[in-house]
């Protein structure tokens, strides 16, 4: 029975109790408890029965403990702690049958499919095509990957999107930005534009631009050829910094594409909803041609301008005609993951959708992730970083500076998206137990060595769940056992809460949990073959599930260190 499954089991059997006895109808929450010592799932549900049922919590919590009837090849235990909680512990044959089938088939199968087929769209980084990208992309780069990984791993089909805004006022200060580094190779006098680009990487496109056009291109009569070979040149660069973190996309999205159709559809889609207060889009001043969204309407703090006078669309106006594209492509899920500066414009298109299609849908379809900024530590001191100066570090060299692909996305992934976070260089290139990548590639590595030289020695993992649990009975390969049966459920919760930090909680959990057992336990006893090929069977279950964990999040398992 996979994990999952057997807490259904035990809180389909609570309610049922609680119905029965009580006439009360009432979902039963299992939680970890809060000591080892307590079991290993909890209810307090007695606790919150108490005021309808008109009885003691504790009194409810031995009367359903007493009526549940859980089988005994699942459960060894139920009891009635403290005030009320009702503590369950699993079975050793439980434990034993979860770590085989862990160490013959891997995490995933252990995990109940949430997504069972349905499709999910991730939408990440979406850099402006103005240059490399830096760390705060990396960063995002590496949340939608694992939050990508997660979804496919409980089920989901997931396309991963790349959305670039090239059709606004950044992609023409690029082009002339360029054209000022042209004309500084011949020695024509253009200046950089006030908000422009200043990148070293300026002067290679402009070297590239003349060797291929010559010297007779000008700004502002060639500004279209500036601002598409720029806007060019930028998302080759972006695709090559994305290539060495080792993400892919399968679709990078133009915002071009949707001007002006897409974008005036959505408009005019807008102008013919009314709100209590008025209608949704107005023009101020009147004459003018400005047109603003009356989101106070809709509960958001100011109104926003849509249309300049000049007729040229703000940001807002492209995203909703995107997301309004993405909700008619028939996706199941759509995640979008945005830097915190996007917090006031993801809430204004979340709030302007829900007017077009309704709260509900976009509420069920549509999830919004914001990340917080990052500080790089160099040296013990933090970088000062600016995008528009030039003076920021780049992807590539983070990845560089850091070692490798492997401890960027990992270290990345060990605070929760909402955290602003110290990016500390060294502390990625120190190899001891201090970095958390390390810690737990060496667990791996470690494993994989002691399964590697017992097979050496004819000794191969036992295959049998439940025969096997007299042979695993010990404190130690008691609580890796426990701690491992946990891992599906955890994992399925970061998934549905789209949280993949949680999973180098979890890796940290094992790779502490599996040293501590192999500084106590001899894994190989000449004199015991099949005690040790039991506790084989152990090791390769943590090995199998720190592997696809870290197959999840983009990060190597090796086998050797």
């Amino acid at each position: 029975m996979r994990p999952e499954e057997a807490r259904r089991l035990a809180s389909d059997r609570l309610r049922s109790a609680l119905s029965s006895r009580y006439g009360i109808e009432r979902e039963v929450a299992l939680t970890k408890p809060r000591l080892e010592s307590f079991g290993d799932v909890s209810s307090r549900i007695a606790l919150e029965a108490a005021g309808p049922a008109g009885a003691k919590p504790r009194e409810i919590a031995e009367a359903l403990a007493s009526d549940a009837a859980l089988p005994e090849d699942v459960f060894a235990s139920i009891s009635v702690e403290g005030p009320g909680y009702i503590n369950l512990s699993f079975s050793l044959a439980h434990l034993c049958s979860v770590t085989s089938a862990l160490a013959s088939e891997g995490l995933v199968p252990m995990m109940v499919a949430a997504g069972s087929g349905r499709t999910a769209l991730v939408e990440y980084v979406s850099s402006n095509p103005t240059g490399p990208l830096n760390i705060g992309h990396c960063r995002q780069a590496v949340l939608g990957e694992a939050v990508a990984g997660l979804l496919e791993a409980t089920g989901w089909r997931v396309e991963r999107e790349y959305y670039f805004n090239d059709a606004g006022r950044q992609s023409l200060l690029l082009g002339e930005s360029l054209a000022a580094r042209y004309a500084e190779l011949h020695g024509d006098s253009h200046p950089v534009p006030e908000g422009g680009y200043r990148g070293e990487y300026l002067l290679w496109w402009a070297r590239d631009l003349a060797g291929e056009r010559g010297s007779a291109l000008e700004w502002p009569a060639d500004s279209g050829l500036f601002v598409d070979y720029a806007r060019t040149r930028a998302m080759e660069m972006i695709k090559g910094d994305l290539a060495v973190l080792g993400v892919e996309f399968d679709r990078y999205f133009s915002e071009s594409s949707l001007i002006p159709e897409a974008v005036g559809e959505a408009l005019e889609a807008l102008g013919r909803i009314e709100t209590p207060s008025g209608p949704l889009i107005y023009e101020e001043p009147e004459g003018s041609g400005k047109l603003w969204a009356r989101l106070t309407a809709l509960g958001r703090p100011e109104d926003r301008v849509l249309l300049r006078e000049n007729g040229v669309f703000t940001y807002r106006m492209p995203d909703i005609a995107y997301h309004l594209d993405k909700f008619g492509r028939g996706y199941d899920l759509m995640v979008d993951i945005f830097g915190s500066d996007h917090l006031d414009t993801s809430k204004d298109v979340v709030a302007l959708l829900s007017a077009l299609l309704g709260e509900e849908e976009v509420s069920r379809r549509l999830r919004v992730i914001l990340h917080q900024f990052v500080t790089l530590v160099r040296d013990g001191r933090k970088v000062k970083m600016s995008t528009r100066a030039a003076n920021f570090v780049t992807l590539r060299d983070l990845v560089e500076e850091a070692g490798s692909p492997d401890v960027t996305r990992y270290l990345f992934l060990t605070r929760r998206a909402e955290a602003q976070m110290d990016f500390d260089l060294e502390l990625a290139r120190r190899q001891s137990d201090d970095n958390p990548v390390y810690y737990v590639q060496y667990a791996c590595a470690r494993i994989s060595g002691i399964l590697r030289n017992a097979l050496a020695e004819g000794l191969s993992p036992a295959t049998g769940g439940a025969s096997v649990a007299p042979l695993l009975a010990g404190a130690d390969e008691r609580s890796l056992m426990r701690l491992l049966e946990a891992v599906p459920v955890r994992t399925a919760a970061a998934a549905a809460a789209l949280e993949p930090h949680r999973l180098t909680e979890i890796l940290h959990d094992l790779a502490v949990s599996f040293h501590g057992f192999y500084q106590r336990v001899r894994v190989v006893d000449r004199d015991e073959p099949e005690v040790s090929r039991a506790r084989l069977m152990l090791c390769s279950a943590c090995r199998n599930t720190m592997r696809d964990l870290l197959g999840i999040l983009g990060v190597e398992a090796p086998e050797r260190m």
